[in-house]
């Protein structure tokens, strides 16, 4: 006689996965509990670790102006706010309100949380890169520049370690109950992918102008 499954280890139907059509099915069960956190899965922050290693280096080109006249002086500052609210929040907004469960690495289930925990959201993200720019310029005047270095050395090797073993995660989309049961398909077969891509050209293009004109604004100081 069969043992029966209880309803709640069942996998779901195709419903689950109705925004990802054709998704593949791997074997796991849905989490028992309340589904904040996968069984076994960390949280993986690689975006916020990526926001806060832009103002750490943000901080690190700009040291010139920064040792001059402080983490608050133009336009370096103005430059990193810049990229914060124009570049680095609205690529947070949308993928926290049209692919959230993708964008916590479907660790915490999105519906419990609610739209409004969309917004501190996105002022975190931003904030990140605000934070990193002041933390570092603190320690830039202060003569830490070595250690700095070294600081975001670490996290660079941190964020590295996270790419790497939550790489299916990044590269799989499905809703949060679809994920437990390993319903997906790749990012790229869906708009996730897409919008994936241009957010990352969006944030590093921004980035690397912003660097330029710092360099920039460096030299100046250097020469006046």
């Amino acid at each position: 006689m069969p043992i029966p499954i209880p309803a709640r280890e069942r996998p779901r139907s195709n419903a689950v996965n109705h925004r990802y059509p054709g998704a593949r099915v791997r074997s796991r069960l849905l989490c028992a509990g309340p589904c904040y956190g996968a069984p076994g899965e960390a949280a993986i922050p690689v975006v916020a670790l990526v926001n806060l290693l832009f103002g750490i280096g943000f901080a690190v080109i700009a040291r010139d102006r920064i040792k001059a006249d402080g983490p608050f002086a133009a336009p370096a500052f103005h430059l990193v706010a810049l990229h914060a609210a124009g570049v680095v929040a609205p690529v947070a907004l949308y993928f926290y309100a049209v692919h959230p469960a993708w964008a916590w690495m479907y660790w915490i289930d999105p519906a419990k949380l609610g739209g409004v925990a969309v917004l501190p959201l996105m002022v975190g993200h931003a904030m990140l890169v605000i934070g990193g720019w002041y933390i570092a310029s603190l320690l830039i005047r202060r003569g830490y520049l070595g250690a700095l270095l070294y600081i975001a050395g670490a996290i660079a090797l941190m964020l590295l370690v996270l790419v790497v073993s939550g790489i299916d995660r990044i590269g799989t989309a499905a809703d949060f109950l679809g994920w437990q049961i390993k319903r997906g398909i790749s990012v790229f077969s869906v708009q996730l992918g897409w919008a994936y891509l241009v957010s990352l050209m969006a944030l590093f293009g921004s980035a690397i102008y912003i660097a330029i004109e710092l360099g920039r604004d460096g030299r100046r100081v250097r020469s006046r």
